[in-house]
């Protein structure tokens, strides 16, 4: 399983409320709503991030939000970014909300629970 992390920041001129709106209303469903893409991708989470002030000594993430995707392979996440309709839709609409020159993606191929339980085998049969 390769699990990327997308880091997001808003588009110049997109208060917090917009950019949340788009991505959950708008890009969200873009993804969601293709039965192509859900050949590829296994699990996709958005998180919204709000400003915190709670934690003493720990500087701001400059990040409005970041999102889990998670496919069966590299191989898939490549095939699934080589489609016509993620290069003329995703990409596009991306671009409308997206710093694109602020987004920062990281991947993995395992997740490691250092606490607790172990829910990547629910997680990945879509039990959680």
């Amino acid at each position: 399983m390769l699990i990327t992390l997308g880091f997001y920041k808003r588009k110049p001129g997109l208060s917090r409320e917009e950019f949340s709106r788009h991505w959950r209303e708008v890009h969200g469903p873009l993804i969601a709503n293709d039965p192509i893409l859900s050949k590829y991708i296994k699990r996709y989470v958005q998180h919204h991030m709000v400003p915190s002030s709670g934690w003493p000594n720990v500087g701001p993430l400059d990040y409005d939000g970041f999102s889990e995707s998670w496919f069966e392979s590299l191989e898939a996440r490549k095939e699934m970014h080589a489609l016509p309709y993620f290069q003329n839709e995703m990409i596009e609409d991306e671009r409308k909300f997206l710093d694109m020159e602020a987004t920062r993606i990281l991947m993995f191929d395992q997740q490691v629970v250092q606490i607790g339980k172990d829910y990547s085998a629910e997680w990945t049969a879509g039990r959680v």
